[in-house]
């Protein structure tokens, strides 16, 4: 053979063998964390509702009403009232707890332990409700003995388990129970005759029961019911009847709540109180019954594989088939047992026990939801967040690689996630309608559409641990430390992005379901008030305000998040640096090229949004105003589209990897269109045409620096859009082209570095966003919003009554003290004649005046808007002369005049007192007498 001829047939790489799909964790252990996490969740609600005290005792209840809390009234209207004084409702919330927040944890711990004894005692019980006995009493010669002993040799069991009889059980049955340490395996009655008849059934059987030890899952099953009957006699029992009760009672007209004041806007709360409890329920019904299910199922297989006579199996299925299946198929999701035709297609095809399937995944959406709703109560969003994605992602992330991982060891392809996705979103979104704050006072929410949020997220998530988790095993090695190693890098990742996800889905986007939350709280009106301009006599400003308003700040908000920043980061650097770990990086090179092309299309897209704000533009001491919020906003558009036409193209055009090169280019295409945009506001004055904030050329990067810090806030939540977009596009058909050979791709040296180098901007981006933002943080002024035209009188008297109870009756006492001993030291410590008074007697009288104030501004202001502004003026003005009087008698020098206006400041405000305290008192006077007679009726 010649030298030319050897150099045209190079070796080709080895093929790696493959993985071992039972080198990760089983699915039963996925499936009994969902079910814990189900229950506990369920037994926190249940007992939280249960042990909460009846609402004119609970101080959240008096609180929220204080701050103007209508419940006939729209759900936007009372988030943002509560928005408006959040700070002073958590204090006045915080100073007189009447429901500890502990009291759902401690029943959970209750019932853990009553668990952990059912648990103990199960076997016993076992034992002696059935009336078990010794194998030996009938198994003279120990024949029977002696081939369990043959069988739990083959089935790899090392310690042959206690064997008993059930004299009264006839079937040929046999099941495995006991704790860790002392295992049990009680056989039938009726499995003794059979041996003889039928000694395959018998070997099917008890390899099926050795099989539960082998996988040591016989501690989940007795796990499984030990916290069901816990669960059943300490948190469902005692939910229905005191919850479930009341409502029958409330409906009935029996309950003290149940007046015409707030029994009719009450009703959906409670309904939906009780619909969540039942629907948590369900889910735990049907995690218990998954859960058992799937151990069967990884039974059968156990002892198939150790030599059982899979005709068992298809003899039993036909059997079941002559005596119908309609009232099974009914019943299929909750039996803890799986039928007899679905244990004969997994031994067929065990694919069912890896791959994605719809009830346990649906049962995670919903889990995860109501479980961050629930910890969101307690915490904040961001750690709740953290908790409940974090777990809900290394749970997907698992069964994802485990899918993946069947898929390359049959030779097919692996899980593409997009039905996997859509059950995560279903689950996720029947969590959200059952257990969030989207209700208000009608039976669902107002805006419906944000839903789509947590559905198609959910689908493009998976779609992107499916399509990485498929590119990073083509170079991983088939052993299981490499594998664990891989997934836990997976795992990471994937609980980044899911916890951004929740985060702000638990912190923001549940309140989309009422309305847009910023415009909701009067933030057009404050936009016009801090960018003044002509906002209603152009339409280029006119149109665009809402979308400021609704949308800008939004996203600004959430760019400004440290944990969505890296989420973003991840999105696409995470498949980018598996693009880079192939040994070869076919298609890196054109993924490079297409998101610098769509960096410059973004560039293009700034380009034009400049031509087009400077045909309008005004003069030079108008544009930092109203006008440049303008054009922020067409700026940020502009980078949106270029970010997100890029990844849509991509996952359109591509044949491999699709979603994680869409994603990879659209993360060059972010970094390279911000770079653009730079230069070009650099030498905003030499652009003619393009010029919109100078007159004259000069090169000013350090003035373009603060709005690329800006821009880079509101664009790095671009990433989430372009993974909305990608995943879809990435599942269209495409054309079939010969793949290249694997000799004819170079190493491509130059698009790696391109990568490494976007990148590195991109982590310095996000610090960048994270810092600009770390300052004043994002909160703005959200404006009080006045109480309904509409609101009941008696609920507006209820309102202030609250007030009144909860600080308004401590401050306006205090306040009233205070000018009574100012009164006493204006008798008592000064002469009429001379003018001369006693500064140090006056001295404690205005800094008791000074702290009181205070903490009655810091408090919640009056639920009715009149007499709100007449106490908020008094406050203020009460205030002023607080420090005056201050700064006065602590002044070296004794003026006159200085002396006489501080008096005079001290009369004014105590003769508002004597106007405004009169007033308040007889208005709480007023509701005092009626509310008891309108409670009657």
């Amino acid at each position: 053979m010649s030298g030319h001829a050897e150099a045209a047939a190079p070796p080709r790489d080895p093929v790696p063998p493959a993985p071992d799909p039972g080198a990760l964790p089983a699915g039963t252990a996925l499936r009994f964390l969902v079910l814990v996490v189900a229950m506990a969740v369920a037994t926190f609600e249940m007992l939280s509702a249960v042990l909460r005290p009846y609402p004119a005792r609970n101080a959240r209840f008096l609180c929220e009403f204080a701050a103007g809390h209508d419940p006939a009234g729209a759900l936007v209207d009372n988030v943002a009232r509560y928005n408006a004084q959040a700070a002073a409702v958590k204090e006045c919330a915080a100073a007189a707890p009447v429901s500890p927040e502990w009291y759902g944890p401690a029943g959970g711990v209750v019932v853990l332990l009553a668990a952990v004894a059912v648990y103990l005692l199960l076997p016993r019980w076992k034992r002696w409700r059935r009336g078990l006995v010794p194998l030996h009493g009938r198994d003279p010669r120990g024949e029977v003995r002696a081939e369990v002993a043959r069988l739990a040799g083959t089935a790899g069991v090392r310690v042959l388990p206690d064997l008993v009889v059930d004299p009264a059980a006839f079937d040929a049955g046999a099941v495995v129970f006991g704790r860790a340490g002392r295992r049990t395996l009680c056989l039938h009655h009726g499995l003794l005759h059979v041996r003889r008849l039928d000694p395959a059934r018998f070997q099917a059987v008890v390899l099926h029961e050795l099989a539960h030890l082998r996988h040591r899952d016989v501690d989940i099953a007795y796990a499984v019911t030990a916290l069901w009957r816990a669960f059943l006699a300490l948190a469902a029992v005692p939910f229905v009847l005191v919850v479930g009760g009341s409502l029958v009672a409330a409906h009935l007209g029996w309950f003290l709540g149940a007046d015409a004041v707030f029994w009719p806007a009450a009703r959906p709360y409670l309904v939906k109180e009780v619909a969540t409890a039942a629907f948590l329920f369900l889910l735990v019904v049907l995690a218990r019954a998954d859960t058992l299910r799937h151990r069967e199922l990884y039974a059968d297989r156990g002892a198939v594989a150790r030599g059982a006579d899979p005709g068992v199996w298809r003899a039993r299925a036909e059997g079941a088939a002559a005596r119908g299946r309609a009232a099974r198929d009914v019943s299929a999701l909750w039996r803890s047992h799986p039928s007899w035709e679905e244990r004969c297609r997994v031994l067929r095809d065990p694919a069912g026990l890896f791959t994605l399937t719809g009830t346990p995944l649906f049962l995670l959406g919903a889990v995860t939801v109501v479980t961050g709703n629930a910890l969101g109560g307690l915490w904040e969003a961001g750690p709740a967040a953290w908790l409940t994605g974090g777990l809900a992602a290394a749970l997907l992330t698992v069964s994802v690689w485990r899918a993946a991982l069947y898929a390359a060891h049959r030779g097919t392809p692996g899980p593409s996630g997009v039905r996997a996705g859509l059950a995560l979103g279903l689950g996720l979104v029947c969590g959200e309608l059952l257990s969030g704050t989207s209700v208000g006072p009608g039976w669902g929410p107002a805006h419906p559409e944000p839903l789509l949020f947590p559905l198609l997220g959910a689908v493009a998530y998976v779609c992107w641990l499916a399509q990485c988790t498929r590119l990073r095993l083509r170079d991983t090695p088939g052993t299981p430390s490499a594998l664990r190693g891989a997934m836990l890098v997976a795992a990471v990742a994937g609980c980044v992005v899911a916890a951004a996800g929740l985060g702000w889905w638990m912190g923001e986007g549940q309140l989309w379901l009422a309305g847009a939350p910023y415009r909701t709280g009067g933030l057009e009106q404050h936009i016009r008030e801090v960018f003044p301009g002509p906002w209603d006599r152009y339409g280029q400003y006119a149109a665009v305000l809402p979308w400021i308003a609704a949308v800008l700040v939004s996203v600004s908000a959430a760019g400004s998040t440290p944990l969505v920043v890296a989420a973003a980061a991840v999105l696409w650097i995470h498949p980018a640096v598996l693009l880079l770990r192939r040994p070869r990086a076919a298609g890196l090179r054109s993924t490079v090229l297409a998101g610098l092309a769509g960096g410059v299309l973004g560039v293009a897209a700034v380009a034009v949004v400049m031509a087009y704000v400077h045909s309008w533009r005004p003069p030079l001491e108008e544009r930092g105003t109203a006008f440049g919020l303008v054009h922020l906003w067409w700026r940020t558009v502009a980078l949106w589209a270029g970010v997100a036409v890029t990844a849509a193209v991509v996952a359109a055009a591509t044949r491999t990897h699709r979603l994680p090169r869409a994603l990879t280019a659209a993360g060059i295409a972010h970094v390279t269109a911000l770079a653009g945009q730079f230069v070009l506001q650099s030498a905003d004055g030499c652009l003619g045409p393009l010029r919109v904030m100078g007159d004259t050329c000069h090169w000013l990067p350090e003035a373009a620096w603060p709005l690329t810090e800006l821009l880079v806030q509101m664009t790095v939540p671009a990433m989430f859009g372009a993974a909305l977009v990608a995943a879809p596009l990435a599942r269209l058909p495409r054309a079939g082209r010969p793949s290249a050979p694997a000799e004819a791709v170079r190493r491509p040296w130059p698009p790696r570095i391109a990568v490494g180098l976007a990148a590195a901007l991109a982590v310095v981006s996000s610090v960048v966003a994270v810092r600009s933002a770390s300052g004043g943080g994002t909160a703005l002024a959200v404006p009080r919003r006045p109480p309904a035209a509409d609101t009941d009188a008696r609920v507006r008297a209820f309102q202030l009554l609250a007030w009144f109870k909860v600080g308004g009756q401590a401050d306006m006492v205090a306040l009233a003290s205070r000018y009574a001993e100012f009164e006493k030291w204006f008798k008592e410590s000064t002469n009429p004649d001379t003018g001369a008074f006693d500064g140090d007697a006056l001295r404690p009288v205005c800094a008791g005046l000074a702290r009181d104030t205070a903490t009655a501004r810091r408090h919640l202001g009056v639920p009715d808007p009149e007499l709100d502004r007449s106490w908020s003026a008094l406050l203020a003005k009460s205030r002023d002369a607080a420090r005056t009087c201050t700064s006065t008698l602590d002044s070296d020098r004794n003026d006159v005049a200085r002396n006489t206006r501080m008096l005079e400041r001290l009369f004014d405000a105590y003769e508002q007192a004597g106007g405004t305290l009169p007033r308040l008192t007889d208005r709480v006077d007023t509701a005092l007498e009626q509310w008891p007679r309108w409670k009657a009726r």
